[in-house]
């Protein structure tokens, strides 16, 4: 029975596959592959449902295959204008796919499918609702990470400035957005850096918006002139400003009369353009100033206030904001407390302690007359703040903004060990019923940077901890503080790893990190292999040389150099050029900004500090060459000024430029007089340099000095070997209750050094060690000093009768001391990466004055390959090791050393010690090779070294010895040339008149 079914069932499907084959050109292949299927599958033995489903398999694959058919047909039957025409009538289904996602809010998807069909989507007309609904998503986008958009080297500005103009370029019909729609693209176009783009579509407004020319749209444009002022040089922004003049002119002459918020631009541009009386003039044009005007006003000049002048309008402006009956709001009370901390950052750089104070002093007042307002603080105003107190190091305000945020509860009690006796913190009733404040990243990043500024990682490490505990990721930022925590101290692997870390986590990187690495590789040389990869992977991502860039090479190629001088110095010409002649002939930086004048000027100081005469004229003529147009000359350029003249001594030049400074309203720190005094100590007028510094203290002036302006003066009195005058003046420093820093220690203890007593060197070891136990971490020269002091301290005991009875075989033990601490001075110079050629000389010095070759020999072998031994060193060596038998073959090896390389070519004083102790050694042979040896000429005049009276005995003595008469003969002939020995060598001439008296040799008269 199933099997007539099947049958019956068989043959109705035959009958219906023919009646379609029949309408429809037939397909040989379908019709063959059917029939085998159908012919397999059929007279097998399957059960009655499978036959069912394979049936209908079958009628749905026919079915399917005869559509496509009829498709095809129909379309060679259509002309193609007439397909294409319905094609762009008829939206396609990715448009409607990219609509139905922006409708359920899943904009992810729908940009997903619009950046991989923009092909497709070209062929269509986008229907207006979907593009407002695109505007709309990237308008968002923009918005929501324009803070973003610079990181990752603006990878992300530009998938949004892709997506914008493709956007547009799909917009095929005329006067297709209106003006609100118009000027949101006007402000992407600004967010994204495209301000060319922005002008031209304004230019071609007809095109594209439904209206006519509208206020907004004009004070749309205004806006991205003034956004992007942030960014560019002052060259620019002049541009930008002039170009914004021209848009309010065409308003008036189109009948369009500028309002509040068309001043407000303008009154914000003139105010980033630090042209504060240009502001004003742009204010007295307004008839009602708002709110956001005042705001505007009081936050530029509170920022750029530098000048006497610039406090004086700042308050006159607060005055009239309080006299227009305007009530401070939280965003005046946020721009005038912003503005502030501007100013205590910069004081804060410049060391004005007691301007810094005075300012905090007055944000904590404004703090509490908000509170006292009512107005409720929020994120933003805690991080401004913050921001401020920080700055200043003020523990007591930081730990109380901190107690208002809404973090995680502090465990008390042994909460590390696992006891179980972990509690919380008891809360009082005031802290439950005080509102708390949620922090945001940046809150702790403005944290984690101020706790690793103060070397505090575990406190930052805490706050890290919390940070993503309380679901904020950490960011550029975060990462960015750590990278320069680590590359500051030098710690470039564990920098690295945090570079790598954000690397894998996919943390964008920008310019500031790569600076960052750019300048380690540069101050730490010996690890630029490790940085130099990680440098060049962003430049291949898009990283770009901005001015910090430049700036770094600009700075640091002039100490990068230590083998010479003019080596160096051609070296920072060669920078110059490449770094900032080329850049300007290229247009990208026409002109240079104060931070990069400020920098050629710091840099160009070691050369002006040489006082040559070919580096001053070279300096002075780049300097006069550059366009100083766009300069505005700060505290800094005016410091930097001072320092170079008074480096040249040119104190003529130095007092003009602390007048102009004065003229332009700035008032000296103490960094300008402290390079004054250093002027007038440099040409030795330390009458003057004294009354500069009495002056500070006294009106118009009313500073404190403070150490750095008693060190010159100081150092002055001890070079010139008026220590009781260093002395009073130490004492008078430090009964005005100022703190001597690590460099007046330092300068006090070279006087000890240098003053004739025997006690000079314990004296000098007991003050440097007092520092360290005071606190104060010592540097390289400190380190360096304690070093001699040691070394001249172990010599006058050596000279000591007393404590040194001629038991040479007891020293090594005596002064085992010594020889520990200076061993110990040289792994920390060497581990913190401070070992120079001058520490090098000292250490070696001492352990030669002590007798101790043997640590002598081994410093020595150490240092060998690290290219800091030089011809004083191998003197130094040389001079302990020939006077010792045991030693003696070390010193002619080393010797030898000396002779193979032109830089180490020995001079007199080498000759001198080497043929003393070949005499001393009776090694003959070694004296006669020394006097015929071809390296004791001079190499300009091609005549031989003169030498000490008693070298020329050795020589004569020796050759007397080995018989050598007429050796000896031309020995005294050539004793005879040098005139004028001193009267310490009398001994030495009666020995050699002796000598050349028993031979007959005639002495020569003039």
């Amino acid at each position: 029975m199933v099997r007539l079914q099947c049958r019956q069932l068989h043959s109705g499907v035959r009958q219906c596959i023919g009646h379609h084959l029949l309408q429809q050109p037939r397909s040989a292949s379908l019709t063959h592959s059917c029939q085998t299927r159908s012919a397999a599958h059929l007279t097998t033995g399957t059960k009655k449902g499978e036959s069912l489903e394979i049936i209908q398999s079958y009628l749905s694959e026919i079915d399917h295959s005869f559509l496509q058919q009829q498709k095809t047909a129909s379309k060679r039957k259509i002309p193609i204008h007439v397909t294409s025409k319905i094609n762009s009538q008829v939206d396609s289904p990715i448009l409607l796919s990219i609509h139905s996602y922006l409708s359920l809010g899943d904009t992810t998807k729908a940009w997903k499918l619009f950046d991989k069909s923009i092909l497709p989507l070209s062929q269509h007309s986008i229907p207006r609702s979907t593009a407002q609904l695109l505007l709309e998503s990237l308008y968002s986008d923009v918005h929501t990470h324009h803070s973003r958009l610079a990181l990752n080297f603006r990878k992300l500005e530009s998938l949004y400035t892709s997506r914008l103009e493709t956007l547009v370029g799909l917009v095929k019909e005329k006067h297709f957005w209106d003006t609100r729609e118009f000027c949101m693209l006007i402000e992407l176009c600004g967010k994204l850096n495209q301000v060319r783009r922005a002008e031209s579509m304004f230019r071609n407004l007809s095109q594209h918006c439904q209206d006519g020319p509208s206020l907004d749209a004009y004070n749309e444009l205004l806006a991205v002139y003034v956004r992007r002022f942030r960014w560019e040089s002052d060259g620019v922004k002049k541009r930008y400003f002039s170009k914004m003049e021209t848009l309010v002119q065409e308003m008036s002459r189109k009948g369009l009369s500028p309002n509040t918020t068309s001043y407000n631009l303008l009154l914000a541009a003139k105010i980033k353009l630090q042209d504060l009386q240009g502001a004003e003039k742009i204010c007295l044009k307004m008839i009602t100033p708002n709110r956001t005007t005042y705001n505007i006003l009081l936050n530029g000049f509170l920022k750029g206030c530098r000048t006497l002048a610039d406090k004086h309008i700042a308050n006159v402006w607060m005055e009239r904001l309080i006299a227009s009956g305007i009530t401070p709001n939280m965003r005046t009370f946020k721009s005038v407390i912003d503005g502030l901390s501007e100013q205590v950052n910069y004081h804060a750089r410049m060391n004005e302690t007691e301007d810094m104070k005075a300012i905090v002093q007055s944000i904590s007042d404004l703090h509490k007359i908000t509170i006292q307002l009512g107005h409720k603080l929020d994120t933003e105003m805690v991080n401004t703040l913050l921001k401020c107190y920080t700055a200043a190091n003020d523990i007591d305000n930081i730990e109380k903004i901190m107690g208002m945020l809404a973090l995680p509860e502090k465990k008390t009690g042994c909460g590390n060990c696992g006891c179980g006796k972990n509690t919380t913190a008891v809360q009082t009733d005031d802290d439950i019923s005080q509102i708390k404040i949620s922090p945001d990243t940046y809150t702790f990043n403005i944290l984690i940077k101020y706790y690793l500024s103060n070397a505090n990682t575990d406190q930052a490490f805490q706050i890290y901890d919390t940070m993503v505990s309380m679901k904020l990721d950490p960011d550029t930022v975060t990462y960015g503080s750590f990278i320069l925590y680590y590359a500051s101290r030098g710690e470039i692997e564990e920098s690295l790893k945090y570079f790598d870390v954000m690397q894998r986590k996919g943390i964008p990187t920008n310019n500031y990190i790569y600076n960052i690495l750019l300048a380690s590789s540069i101050k730490y040389s010996e690890h630029a292999h490790l940085i130099t990869p990680h440098l060049n992977s962003m430049l291949a991502a898009g990283a770009t040389l901005d001015t910090v860039s430049q700036n770094t090479l600009l700075s640091k190629q002039a100490a990068h150099n230590r083998e010479s001088l003019d080596t160096s110095f051609e070296s920072f010409l060669d920078s110059l050029d490449q770094h900032f002649y080329t850049a300007n002939d290229n247009g990208m930086n026409p002109a240079p900004t104060t931070r990069t004048y400020n920098t050629l000027l710091q840099a160009s100081g070691r050369f002006y500090k040489a006082n040559c005469e070919k580096y001053n004229m070279t300096l002075d003529s780049i300097i006069k060459s550059l366009d100083t147009s766009n300069i505005r000359p700060d505290i800094i350029t005016f410091a930097l000024g001072v320092r170079n003249a008074s480096y040249q001594g040119n104190m003529v030049k130095a007092e003009s430029i602390y007048k102009s400074m004065i003229d332009a309203g700035i008032k000296p720190n103490t960094f300008i007089f402290s390079h004054l005094i250093y002027g007038y100590t440099l040409t030795g007028k330390l009458d003057k340099a004294q009354d500069i510094l009495k002056s500070m203290s006294l009106p118009p002036y009313n500073m404190i000095p403070n150490a750095i302006n008693y060190a010159p003066l100081i150092k002055a009195y001890v070079e010139s070997a008026e220590y009781q005058k260093a002395h009073s003046l130490f004492r008078e420093m430090l009964d005005k209750n100022i703190t001597a820093d690590l460099v007046i220690y330092t300068i006090l203890a070279e006087a000890f050094l240098k003053y004739p007593s025997r006690d000079r060197g314990k004296r000098a070891i007991e003050l440097l060690e007092s520092i360290e136990k005071a606190g104060i971490p010592m540097d390289a020269a400190s380190l360096t000093l304690l070093a001699n002091a040691y070394g001249i301290d172990a010599a006058s005991k050596m000279e000591s009768a007393e404590w040194y009875l001629g038991q040479e075989s007891d020293l090594p033990k005596r002064l085992e001391g010594h020889t520990a601490k200076l061993n110990s001075i040289y792994n920390e110079l060497k581990e913190r990466q401070w070992l120079d050629s001058h520490a090098v000389f000292v250490l070696l010095s001492a352990h030669v004055r002590m007798k101790n070759l043997g640590a002598a020999w081994t410093l020595w072998n150490d240092c060998l390959p690290q290219k800091l031994l030089h011809r004083p060193h191998y003197d130094t060596l040389i001079t302990g090791l020939s006077a010792d038998k045991t030693w003696y073959p070390l010193a002619k090896m080393t010797f030898k050393d000396m002779v193979r390389e032109e830089r180490l070519r020995p001079v007199a004083y080498t000759f001198d010690t080497m043929i003393w102790s070949a005499h001393a050694m009776d090694d003959c042979e070694t004296v006669e090779e020394l006097w015929y040896s071809p390296f004791r000429r001079d190499s300009q005049s091609d005549k031989p070294f003169v030498l000490l009276v008693r070298t020329y005995y050795a020589v004569l003595d020796t050759m007397l010895k080995n018989n050598k008469i007429d050796a000896a003969k031309n020995v005294f002939e050539e004793y005879q040339t040098v005139s004028n020995s001193p009267d310490s060598s009398i001994f030495w001439n009666n020995k050699i008149v002796h000598l050349a008296s028993r031979l007959g040799f005639k002495k020569e008269t003039v």
